[in-house]
């Protein structure tokens, strides 16, 4: 009887091998952290990857031989940039060895793909990131291209799992530490903008470049204030890069007591918060916001409830608490979430989920529980050396709108609805006046449509970007004892043509700068005059990082600061503007920019501007609004349903199978085979 039992569990072995794969084999949500070479893919998940230990290249391992001991020759003697190519660099951080790579032109060093903090994934979906991950064996830092779950056209790209840091430096294991730049992505806080951009022209300069990923839209920016989702969560990614960046900088050629924070567009908002935010006190020395403020009317949001609900009643929820909410935004697939994001309609150029006013919790840390222009009034924030700036046409990141919707005609026909955000009226008909007196000032009475595009251009970009910015400037020259600098863009040059949108404009449109900081075009197709207006911004955005003065040696045109008695700012001229001559002639300094814009916008927010604010309680929001919300969505039927209880099959299921499933799934199949294989056995014996 025994030799049956042997049998028994013979075939058991082997069946169940064929049946059930074993759990190393199956797709997880894990993000790899050891030895992974893996390029990342679109979604939420993260192929699996056998973890390896890396083998350095032969080319690093070569061993001097008689050849190239021997007198040199012709083919023996090595030429330096050669040598420099077989070099891979490799340092030793807090959470262990990692390997880089030698860049495509062989002349400095990239890491992708460091992780600066845990998985964010699961039910730290929306809270303040973990420290990071161990290494136990050399990783691997060749993985780029990781991007945060971002809006697309066609739905949305990336993986939850994306805090990670991309590191260019001209040298490792320095003795000389170089000034640190941390670049921050971005255009709007839920739809990144980004080309792809080059840090080649920085690393001629002997500075080190960070380039952070941070969570973006509803991941980023989900603001509950509940312990799930507290709110802020993309800011407090940066602050942990920034600590992360303090902490093993250093291993990378870099000064962590040299640290400048740049960004665009919703980078350069991220930017301005955190210099205004006590967590991020000692981890950055200096400051540049490119198209970007923390008074921007989306850079801070006055409704933080108002989208959240929307998303949720769109998905088919009923939601009377933010307890409801959190649960319902944690257990939905990130491909629904998304699709859902990407159909509101936001026409007052607010964002359905930007940064947010905290609430103070008990074991939560706020990144920011007051608003900017209290803060920046008041001058309790850190002193530090500041750039901002604009581009002649920011109002081009609307174009799109204007041309494939139907923005022109409803601007129309209901101007009040394309009021920014950070306007609050008494009533219905003194906001329709108020609409009128700006459209007035920006349409002289005229039919909005194609014909005056430009004026619709010139509308989006001042109440976007321009005025904010200016505003902001003359707060901080009154308050700041550090030097702020602006500047205005309006070189339009060949570089910038893959930047242009759907209208067409003069003088250069929103990002369009980025095309002469970041190009990876070979010089010798580039238009000269381009190549020196991009050496001017590269000269003084690295000066600027190296000593806190904004100089270039190309250009001998002073850049003063920004100050109260005289508005002093720096435009790079537009080509049309453009003399023969010396290449100064490409910069002027000038003062006191667009005077009349600005006041007229002061008086409107002298008698209407509404700060920053957060509320608690779905209640609390315009009963109003949300009919108008339900109406919109098609849910008003819903109002009768248990808005209590979460219903988890209106969920996506997860796509791969947890441990707990897979062990009932080896016991169960385990007790079937045994039983059967035992009868047959038995019965065969008994025959």
């Amino acid at each position: 009887m025994w030799f049956k039992y042997v049998i028994v569990s013979l075939v058991l072995v082997g069946v169940l091998g064929q049946i059930i794969p074993p759990p190393d084999s199956i797709e997880t949500t894990e993000y790899p952290m050891e030895g992974t070479t893996e390029e990342p893919t679109e979604g939420t998940t993260t192929e699996p990857i056998e973890e390896i230990t890396p083998v350095l290249p032969e080319e690093t391992t070569i061993e001097p031989t008689e050849e190239t001991t021997t007198e040199p020759t012709e083919e023996t003697t090595e030429d330096p940039t050669e040598e420099i190519a077989l070099e891979t660099p490799t340092v030793t951080i807090e959470q262990g060895t990692v390997q880089g790579t030698v860049s495509d032109d062989g002349d400095y060093f990239e890491f992708h793909g460091i992780p600066y903090a845990d998985s964010t994934s699961g039910t730290h979906r929306f809270q303040a990131p973990s420290p990071p991950p161990s290494f136990r064996d050399t990783f691997v830092a060749n993985r780029k291209g990781i991007k945060c779950v971002r809006a697309t056209a066609n739905g949305f790209e990336g993986t939850e799992d994306c805090l990670v840091a991309n590191i260019y430096t001209p040298t490792v294991n320095a003795t000389r530490y170089l000034p640190v730049m941390v670049w921050i992505k971005g255009t709007e806080f839920d739809k990144i903008y980004e080309h792809e951009l080059s840090f080649r022209n920085f690393m001629e300069k002997d500075v080190v470049i960070v380039d952070l990923n941070y969570r973006e839209s509803i991941l980023g920016f989900l603001c509950l204030g509940t312990a799930t989702a507290p709110g802020n969560a993309g800011l407090k990614d940066i602050v942990a890069g920034l600590q992360w960046v303090r902490q093993n900088i250093l291993q990378f050629g870099g000064n962590p007591e040299d640290v400048t924070l740049f960004g665009h567009g919703s980078g350069a908002a991220a930017v301005d918060l955190v210099t205004l935010s006590p967590t991020s006190e000692g981890l950055v020395h200096k400051a540049i916001a490119q198209s970007g403020s923390a008074l921007a009317p989306w850079a801070v949001t006055r409704d933080n409830l108002a989208y959240a609900v929307r998303v949720a009643e769109a998905l088919g929820h009923v939601v009377t608490s933010t307890q409801q909410l959190s649960e319902v935004f944690t257990r939905t697939s990130v491909t629904a979430l998304m699709a859902t994001i990407n159909e509101l309609d936001l026409t007052d150029n607010s964002l359905a989920f930007s940064p947010c006013i905290e609430r103070n919790l008990e074991g939560v840390e706020p990144f920011l529980t007051r608003t900017p222009y209290q803060i920046i009034s008041e001058g309790d924030f850190v002193q530090i050396p500041f750039i901002m700036g604009f581009v002649d046409n920011e109002g081009t990141i609307r174009a799109r709108e204007a041309v494939e919707d139907d923005w022109l005609e409803r601007m129309e026909n209901s101007f009040s609805d394309f009021l920014q955000p950070d306007l609050e009226f008494e009533s219905d008909s003194e906001r329709a006046e108020v609409a009128e007196e700006i459209k007035a000032f920006y349409f002289r009475g005229e039919t909005i449509s194609m014909q005056n595009v430009k004026d619709y251009i010139t509308y989006q970009g001042d109440t976007i970007m321009l005025v904010s910015t200016i505003r902001e400037a003359r707060l901080r020259a009154e308050i700041s004892t550090a030097p702020l600098y602006l500047y205005q863009f309006s070189y339009k040059g060949a570089l910038g043509a893959p930047f242009q949108g759907p209208i067409v404009v003069n003088t250069a449109a929103h990002s369009e700068e980025l095309a002469y900081l970041f190009y990876d075009t070979p010089s010798q197709e580039i238009p000269l005059i381009d190549l020196t207006v991009g050496d001017i911004l590269v000269d003084r955005w690295t000066s600027f990082a190296a000593n806190g003065v904004p100089e270039s040696e190309i250009s001998q045109v002073p850049w003063a600061p920004f100050t109260i008695e005289t508005y002093s700012y720096l435009r790079f001229l537009d080509d049309e503007e453009l003399n023969e001559g010396p290449v100064a002639t490409l910069e002027i300094e000038l003062e006191n920019p667009h005077p009349e814009t600005i006041m007229f916008w002061n008086d409107i927010y002298e008698e209407h501007f509404l700060d920053a604010e957060s509320t608690w309680t779905i209640s609390d929001r315009n009963e109003e609004d949300e009919d108008d919300v339900a109406e919109e969505n098609g849910s008003g039927d819903a109002e009768g349903e248990d808005s209590d209880v979460v219903d988890e099959t209106d969920f996506e299921p997860e796509d791969s199978p947890n441990s707990a499933s897979i062990a009932i799934a080896y016991t169960f199949t385990t007790l079937v085979l045994f039983a059967t294989l035992n009868n047959f056995l038995s019965n065969t014996m008994l025959c």
